[in-house]
């Protein structure tokens, strides 16, 4: 059925006004590789902006969402143009031009931006044919040069056209709702991808939904902490163009006036900027803004740096391991809204390598950063409403790295064809790039007490944070870690003794660990005395793996290497603290032992938000006082424990609504409810739909 304009027009007509209200025309200036804060990009290195048009390298799924705009339910009409100039040389395979009805098994437009189930091509070939819905045009368009891609939907059919060529469909309403986007394609990533140019693209139509404050930039979020009487502000920023600002403001509102507090660089390649401010008074909530001048206007960030509790009474949240496929976790970051905790733990992977689909890149680093940022992207997508108005901890671990393990043996360079498995023990990617890294999660945290870099100058954030009348600990349990392959150049045989894996010599934490460790456990100022860190001090695991076999042994868990762990939980065994930990996709509480059973620290781990590989605590005999020797060799007195479904595993990712996969697979957080005058604690396993774990909540004294 060919859509003629008299059928467009009347279809239009009762909704005329709102065509205007709710169109769009696209206004790309200047030279950057991220778009604009309407735009996300996928992924962010196949798209660039420059001398008012978007440049795209084509691909598999290569997509440029408009944010702003959605095609709504319930029918109607739309016109979409696009001018397209085709890459040189001729076919090569590819085409470009719309992608609609864009949708996840999830319904969020931020879902269906890097986990699509459903969508709708109208684009141009570069042989000239235009396909619809997989519908081919006769005839073939002329491209010598420029010309203009144009859609148009009625009730029940579309027709796009590119001058006298045209092809139409008839097209359900149903299924043209959800996100727009423009297209660069080819069925599969070849080694030569000639580019596409797109100008001038606009929208109109009563089917379009605007909503103006679906942006994301040119500021993309905070995260702050204070202590001791010290504000620490990290600002996340897009990749910018060499002709935009380069620096950025904080400001506080006192007695109803925004006073500048700095202004600070914005880091060439983590795209951060933190900012300090000594004596700030905690006493006092306190408005702030970033400000950020972007294409001739200052653009703003708002939050609040709340009032430091001081009722005895402190709420910590704690969160690890998102595997990505439920973003952004609606349901989860709502619950924890409503709990409003006073300070968020991120305990490590808040990204994997896989996040947002279309791989990872290692090197060059420029590249390798693009790469991670538009996954760490997705993490402050997530989480940015909550971070803005409360104080947060947040430290990389493996996958944040581009590690499925990490041993970091104090820094060193994994030599090449050493990284199958990482086990050599050292860091795969450049030293500059995990700084990088580092910067972007973890720059807003107190000052490193012992700020020496370690080898290849990659830095340290091990510190203290006082709030709330809790001391923390923040450590580094992976960045000091012996490699296995180092402690056992041979490798180790099945079956062998837990002792003989005690090589003398290996770390753990490291000597500048356990010194800052011991001095902080000898202060005693604080009610309570908590370390933050990635992963638990025992495996507290017995299946592992795809098919949940069983796992006897773990050297990347910190039950290993036993000496060390022994000297960390030594260190603080008389500070009668708590240890709260992510990376295991498994909730547990333990009692540690260290020369009989419960003589030391009690510890917390959270499973993750959206597990991914399973783990579960299934042992063979379930013992009635929780007493167990792991497969290390050390005591730990099991208290709780957050399994899986039994057969969760099996569940198909791509035809089971995310958040059902999550909440089967064991996801969920952790809140720690520390009552500073009674001295006792209360420990919640939340899952990720509804309720606690079974065993939860679990109150303890520590007086």
């Amino acid at each position: 059925m060919k859509l003629t304009r008299r059928a467009f027009v009347a279809a239009s007509a009762a909704g005329a006004s709102a065509q205007t209200a709710n169109g769009f025309k696209s206004d790309w200036r200047g030279s950057r590789i991220w778009i604009g804060p309407e735009y996300w990009a996928n992924p962010l290195q196949d798209w660039r902006t420059a001398n008012g048009a978007v440049i795209a390298t084509p691909g598999e799924n290569r997509t440029l969402h408009r944010l702003t705009h959605q095609i709504a339910p319930g029918g109607g009409s739309l016109r979409m143009s696009v001018k397209l100039t085709p890459p040189l040389g001729g076919n090569n395979g590819s085409s470009a031009g719309f992608r609609m009805g864009i949708r996840g098994l999830l319904d969020d437009y931020r879902h269906a931006l890097v986990s699509p189930a459903k969508w709708i091509d109208a684009v141009l070939r570069a042989d000239g044919h235009l396909v619809l819905d997989g519908a081919v045009s006769e005839g073939k368009a002329i491209l010598a040069g420029p010309v203009t891609l144009e859609l148009k939907i009625g009730p029940g059919s579309a027709e796009l056209s590119v001058g006298a060529v045209k092809v139409s469909k008839q097209i359900s309403n149903d299924r043209l709702a959800g996100n727009i986007a423009l297209a660069a394609l080819t069925p599969r990533d070849p080694a030569e991808r000639p580019e596409w140019r797109f100008s001038d693209w606009t929208a109109e139509g009563s089917m379009l939904a605007a909503k103006p404050d679906q942006t994301f930039g040119p500021i993309l979020w905070t995260q702050y902490t204070v202590s001791r009487g010290v504000l620490k502000l990290t600002a996340l920023f897009p990749v910018l163009g060499a002709a935009d600002a380069k620096t950025a403001r904080l400001e506080v509102q006192r007695d109803g006036r925004w006073r500048r507090l700095s202004a600070q660089p914005i880091d060439p390649m983590s795209r951060t900027a933190t900012f300090r401010a000594e004596s700030w008074d905690s006493r006092q909530a306190v408005p702030y803004r970033v400000v950020y001048r972007w294409q001739g206007r200052d653009h703003e960030w708002k939050g609040t740096i709340r009032r430091e509790p001081d009722a005895g009474k402190l709420n910590l949240g704690v969160f690890s391991c998102d595997n990505g496929y439920a973003f952004p976790l609606p349901r989860l970051t709502a619950s924890v809204a409503k709990q409003d905790p006073d300070l968020l733990f991120f305990a490590g992977d808040q990204i994997y390598e896989g996040y947002g689909g279309f791989g990872f890149v290692r090197e060059p680093a420029d590249l390798a950063m693009l790469d991670y940022l538009r996954k760490f992207w997705q993490f402050g997508w997530t989480w940015r409403e909550l971070l803005r108005d409360r104080p947060s901890v947040t430290i990389p671990d493996d996958h944040d790295v581009f590690q499925g393990n990490i041993w970091g043996q104090g820094g060193r360079k994994i030599p090449k064809g050493r990284e199958k498995g990482f086990v050599y023990g050292g860091y795969v990617q450049q030293p500059e790039w995990v700084n990088a890294v580092q910067r972007t999660q973890s720059a807003h945290l107190p000052d490193p007490v012992d700020p020496a870099p370690i080898e290849q100058g990659i830095t340290v954030y091990f510190t203290e944070l006082v709030y709330g009348g809790v001391s923390f600990a923040i450590i580094e349990d992976r960045k000091f870690k012996t490699g296995p392959e180092s402690a056992f150049p041979n490798g180790v045989a099945a079956g062998s003794d837990p002792k003989i894996l005690d090589v003398a010599g290996a770390e753990m934490l490291g000597k500048r660990q356990e010194d800052f460790l011991k001095r902080w456990a000898a202060d005693r100022a604080a009610a309570f005395k908590v370390v933050l860190s990635q992963t638990i001090f025992c495996k507290v695991t017995t299946h592992a793996g795809p098919q949940l076999r069983r796992s006897e042994r773990d050297l990347d868990s910190g039950a290993w290497p036993q000496s060390g762990r022994r000297r960390a939980l030594e260190a603080i065994q008389g500070a009668n603290a708590i240890m709260v930990h992510g990376d295991q996709h498994l909730g547990a509480l333990v009692r540690h032992g260290l020369d009989r059973w419960e003589d030391g620290p009690l510890a917390f781990m959270v499973p993750g938000t959206a597990n991914g590989f399973p783990r579960a605590w299934w042992p063979e005999e379930q013992k009635a006082d929780g007493r167990y020797i792991d497969g290390l060799g050390n005591r730990m007195t099991v208290l709780g424990i957050a399994n899986p479904e039994r057969g969760s595993n099996e569940l198909p990712r791509n035809a089971t609504h995310p958040e059902t996969l999550a909440h089967r697979k064991g996801s969920g957080w952790g809140i720690v409810r520390f009552d500073t005058r009674t001295r006792n604690a209360v420990f919640e396993m939340w899952r990720y739909l509804e309720g606690q774990f079974e065993g939860f909540p679990r109150t303890m004294s520590f007086a």
